[in-house]
């Protein structure tokens, strides 16, 4: 044994295992915490930053300095984040496209009520009146079949706006949403930057990070680190959040009755939300289903009036000129909804051809209206059949992106949590480890400690 204490060494040492003690506990609690939140949504693990002390020289002798605990890190990849964000805003704006359009292909499938059994069922009843020209309840059922394809139309057309009215009046709500997250993450902006530059704000930052997720799959988004937090803004850089502050988003009503989406300034923005829930509806209300009535308007034009054209072209059974048999389409912005029959008698078809009130020359024109090339170059059946065929090709891409993009955003994920999330069996050793890591350095502590009070206790600060 020494004949001599360095006290300056013990000192030296008790230093290093305070530190040690320190660094232990801090890196046991970042653990117990990870532990105890592995079930929580959003939580992000913490990591202990431990560094090295520098090393001092004694009397020639250099010693370790020991660890020291920096503090606490949550583990993230900012990388991940955003290629989850961008991918959440698009797998939202895909499901609200989808969810509409599934509805909207439901007014064009009800078969027995839709526009192409309609126009089939009328068909049939000029081929029964052909060979029954004379008879009444055949010239009935001509008179109700075109009255039930006027029917067919007003209904489908119905169908889509209100498919579009729905669309439409989410705009509003998604648009006090968005408001709403924007305020909250300026709050916690405002949290973060009162947080030691050598944290990351642990809990806080886990929850701006779910509050611009959820703001993700509102619209559209881009996010910039800054000194004041996060600065986020619309795709088209309208800005949300600028560190502490947030700009709310407002709506109007435009002239043709949809909702309009203004900045805080009042600028018109609403062409450029392309994603989230917000964009998904937009689109749907301003552009996918004001394509598909601006179809089967101009079907229901086009095809009332090469049907009037026939019945203009012969005589009705009192010898009068047919009158017109469709009414109601002669605006065509809602010919469709409006499309309705004119005749309120049988006898006022125009069967015949020869103005004597008798005959039957004129059903073969009646007929071919139903057959002919409409000035769309189709013929009425083929020309509905092109739009269903659209609404379902629109239905089923919606429907395929919202699954690939889910696919990948599964993969982000799983990306994610295998950054960030926690690992019980990981966590676990690493509380053994810990563990030992403080009772080792306890160990020094009490070593010193005893070391100490002998040299006290012998009368001597130096030696015994």
């Amino acid at each position: 044994m020494p004949d001599v204490i360095d006290m300056g060494g013990l000192n030296t040492a008790l230093l290093i295992g305070i530190g040690g003690l320190d660094a232990a506990q801090g890196a046991l609690d970042a653990t117990s915490n990870n532990i105890a939140n592995v079930n929580t949504p959003g939580y992000t693990r913490e990591e202990a930053q431990l560094s090295e002390l520098p090393e001092t020289d004694s009397d020639n002798e250099i010693s370790g300095g020991g660890v020291s605990l920096d503090g606490l890190q949550s583990i993230r990849d900012e990388l991940l984040n955003m290629q989850i964000n961008q991918q959440t805003s698009a797998q939202s704006a895909a499901d609200t496209e989808s969810s509409s359009l599934q509805q909207v292909q439901t007014y064009f499938t009800s078969t027995g009520t839709d526009v192409a059994s309609a126009l089939a069922a009328f068909s049939s009843s000029l081929v029964e009146l052909s060979g029954n020209s004379n008879n009444s309840a055949a010239q009935q059922g001509v008179l109700s079949a075109g009255q039930n394809l006027a029917s067919a139309f007003n209904s489908t057309a119905s169908g889509l706006t209100s498919a579009q009215t729905a669309a439409n009046a989410q705009v509003p709500d998604v648009v006090s949403q968005i408001n709403s997250l924007a305020q909250q993450i300026a709050q916690l902006n405002s949290q973060l930057a009162q947080v030691p530059a050598a944290e990351d704000g642990g809990t806080t930052q886990d929850q701006l990070d779910q509050a611009v997720q959820q703001l993700a799959g509102l619209t559209n988004i881009s996010v910039t680190q800054t000194n004041n937090g996060e600065t986020i803004t619309t795709g088209s850089g309208t800005a949300l959040v600028i560190g502490s502050q947030s700009f709310n988003l407002q709506t109007a009503t435009g002239s043709g009755g949809l909702e309009e989406v203004l900045d805080s300034n009042g600028k018109n923005i609403t062409s450029t939300i392309t994603g989230g829930t917000l964009g998904g509806s937009l689109n749907i209300a301003n552009q996918v289903i004001p394509s598909f009535l601006t179809q089967l308007n101009t079907l229901a034009s086009q095809f009332a009036t090469e049907f009037n054209s026939a019945q203009a072209a012969g005589t009705d059974s009192n010898g009068n000129a047919g009158a017109a048999f469709f009414t109601g389409t002669s605006n065509l912005g809602n010919a469709a909804a409006n499309i309705g029959v004119g005749l309120t008698s049988p006898s006022q078809l125009a069967i015949g051809s020869d103005g004597s009130g008798g005959g039957n020359g004129n059903v073969a024109n009646l007929s071919a209206a139903l057959t002919s090339a409409l000035p769309s170059g189709q013929s009425a059946a083929n020309a509905y059949a092109s739009i269903v065929f659209n609404v379902g090709t629109a239905a089923s891409n919606a429907s395929t992106q919202s699954t690939a993009i889910g696919d990948n955003l599964t993969q982000l994920t799983n990306q994610q949590g295998a950054v960030s999330a926690v690992n019980i069996d990981e966590e676990t050793a690493n509380l053994m480890r810990y563990q030992t890591a403080y009772e080792a350095a306890s160990r020094v502590v009490s070593t010193v400690q005893v070391l100490d009070n002998a040299a006290l206790n012998m009368g001597s600060s130096t030696s015994f």
